[in-house]
């Protein structure tokens, strides 16, 4: 064994001889630069565990906030605010966007303030309601100030919301159906005897 091995090296070492023989053991193969991107996703976990707005200014974190709770609001179950959806996409993207990607998104929140501001006089956080929804139609529908690159933003973004909400412990087990035990399978059940949609 080289012994100019740092500490770090020998830990990320470690971890990928870890993921390779639980990926062995599942049946999958993992290449040289897979590993090498869990790795480097591990350790980004460990420096932001204590810090949900990750790289996020609290601007920024807030923006996402009330983006999150707009595309899934609080009805007779509780909306994004209350799942931690913010949270989640904040570490998701520190954790699993590279670089490039993690610029865009910022960029693409940058994109509402500035037009928000250009419009309204205010960022969009600042704004009422009936305004942020406003503008939000327009992006999703790449009209006004908004292109069809803020567009495809925002339709990532929605997914985010939505992963985020429906993998959270709330979205599913109270806006969806969960069974944490599944029984035998019925592949024919009449959704009104559920009344919900299960969770995977």
């Amino acid at each position: 064994m080289n012994n100019n091995i740092d500490h770090k090296q020998l830990t990320d070492l470690n971890r990928r001889n870890a993921i390779k023989q639980l990926a062995t053991f599942c049946g999958l193969a993992i290449s040289a630069s897979s590993l090498e991107l869990l790795a480097a996703s591990s350790n980004s976990a460990n420096k932001i565990s204590t810090n949900p707005q990750g790289f996020l200014t609290k601007t920024q974190l807030a923006l996402v906030q009330q983006l999150g709770e707009i595309i899934i609001p609080a009805t007779e179950t509780p909306g994004a605010i209350a799942a931690g959806v913010h949270t989640f996409i904040s570490r998701y993207i520190t954790d699993c966007f590279a670089p490039q990607e993690q610029q865009q998104f910022v960029s693409g929140l940058d994109r509402i303030d500035k037009i928000s501001k250009k419009l309204k006089h205010k960022i969009f956080i600042k704004t009422s309601t009936q305004q942020q929804i406003s503008l939000l139609t327009d992006m999703e529908k790449a009209q006004g100030e908004f292109n069809s690159n803020d567009r495809i933003f925002f339709k990532q973004f929605k997914g985010m919301v939505m992963f985020g909400y429906y993998t959270s412990e709330i979205g599913a087990t109270q806006e969806l159906a969960y069974l944490a035990i599944p029984g035998n399978f019925k592949g024919d059940v009449k959704f009104n005897t559920i009344g919900k949609a299960w969770a995977l």
